[in-house]
């Protein structure tokens, strides 16, 4: 018997694999940090002994779930601002807010908030944009959770820096220092067309090709945002951008609502990626993006919760049910988008946006172990006909019960083992904004 790690045991596996596999009866190994292999328990537990065995019973084993686009520290201004427009919200109420607490042991304390309620619905990667990454990474790798993380650039002046230049310096420094970390990846995030100049997004554009990270920039969001873009330049924002040469398959595009015939034809011509964050849309009123127009152009869909001030959670599980929901009723057609679909968007689509599915968003032998485990024991996930559809129809982040990310068990029986829990809720009950 070879040794290993770790045995994971439940009775439905779903890989994530080309063919949408459902294991019953599975297993899943693991050594160090990667998957050695994945099966039927009676086929392959014979042949490892392991460290550590989670032998979870009644549960669907599947990889952790990449959360393409978010606001972490957001998390301490959930609920400050809601039922408002995209601009008032973020002009009068969110940026007024960040001028006023956005320090670094604010960041601290709410990227620590964040990461515990991701983790415990099961999310293992974020895509974040937001300020202090460094002290963003120090969060996460504390609380063991991998996260895309660099300074979101604008042209004025931002809680962490005074200008673009320091902005692109603070890139450089983070770069330098994570840019072979297992947990951080790095990325450039010019914030959007309306609050970066040409050059600035020039700049950050070539940074992406000089350093090959990915861009993580907000696009097309509102109706407000597209026609401002046509008023100043003449063009919408993905022909703008496109024009001045800043697309290509390293953008991660979050949002892309409000997207014309031509646009559709750039981000597949260019491969842009898509961050779909339906329920801070939804609520915000910004508009229902064409997801299943752009599933049809084959360009690649990820889900992103954005951040717990416009969503108000980080529970994925919400975004994928809104994603499924949504796009059936907007477009009076209840097959339009289908459950597997929509758990690729949180697994190996997911991991595609990103520039990670050689790595991560799947469980194949070689990847990454990020794995999570959902108890389907509970009234609300019985009977169980098909996996997939439970997962977008009935679970909810409160059912995950096991979390392991990079090889190591994260949460356990629902216990954090990682982080003080207790603490970081105690903190998050303190705070508050006058």
């Amino acid at each position: 018997m070879k040794n290993c790690d770790l045995i994971i045991k439940g009775n439905y596996v779903l890989p994530m694999d080309a063919e949408l596999t459902i294991i019953k009866d599975g297993i899943v190994v693991v050594s160090e940090n990667k998957i050695v292999a994945v099966g039927k328990a009676k086929e392959v537990e014979n042949q490892y002994k392991a460290s550590e065995v989670l032998d979870c019973g009644n549960s669907i084993i599947m990889p952790g779930l990449i959360n393409t686009h978010t606001h972490a520290a957001m998390a301490y201004f959930r609920g400050l601002a809601d039922d408002l427009p995209l601009d008032k919200w973020w002009f009068d109420h969110i940026r007024p807010a960040e001028i006023n607490f956005v320090k670094p042991e604010f960041v601290k304390k709410a990227t620590e908030l964040a990461c515990l309620e991701m983790i415990k619905s099961g999310v293992t990667f974020f895509n974040d944009m937001y300020y202090f990454s460094e002290v963003i990474a120090e969060a996460c790798k504390q609380a063991g959770i991998r996260a895309m993380l660099s300074d979101a650039i604008i042209d004025f002046p931002a809680p962490s820096y005074r200008n673009v230049d320091e902005a692109i310096s603070l890139f450089k420094e983070f770069y330098n220092k994570h840019s072979d970390d297992e947990l951080i990846n790095v990325s450039i995030q010019p914030h959007t067309v309306y609050t970066c100049s040409k050059e600035t997004l020039i700049k950050t554009r070539e940074l992406a090709q000089k350093f090959n990270v990915p861009i993580h920039i907000h696009i097309s969001e509102s109706k407000k945002e597209v026609d401002d873009c046509k008023k100043q330049h003449g063009k919408s924002p993905v022909e703008y951008l496109d024009e001045i040469g800043f697309l290509s398959d390293k953008v991660i595009a979050a949002h892309s609502v409000w997207l014309s015939d031509n646009d559709f034809e750039i981000y597949k011509e260019r491969d842009v990626k898509v961050s779909h964050c339906p329920i801070s849309n939804m609520k915000l009123a910004s508009g229902v993006a064409s997801i299943p127009e752009m599933l049809e152009n084959e360009i690649t869909v990820g889900l992103g919760t954005d951040g717990a001030a416009s969503n108000n959670t980080l529970d994925l599980f919400s975004d994928m049910r809104a994603c499924a929901l949504l796009h059936k009723v907007n477009n009076f057609d209840p097959t339009i988008i289908n459950a597997q679909e929509v758990v690729k968007m949180v697994t190996i689509d997911g991991a595609k946006v990103i520039g990670s599915e050689n790595k991560i968003g799947s469980l194949e032998p070689g990847k990454r172990a990020d794995i999570i485990t959902i108890n389907l024991d509970k009234p609300h996930l019985m009977p169980i006909y098909n996996p997939y559809s439970h997962l977008v129809y009935c679970v909810n982040g409160e059912d995950v019960e096991n979390v392991v990310i990079n090889g190591k068990v994260v949460m356990s029986n629902r216990k954090i083992k990682t982080m003080d829990e207790e603490k970081v809720l105690d903190e998050a009950k303190d705070f508050k904004i006058a």
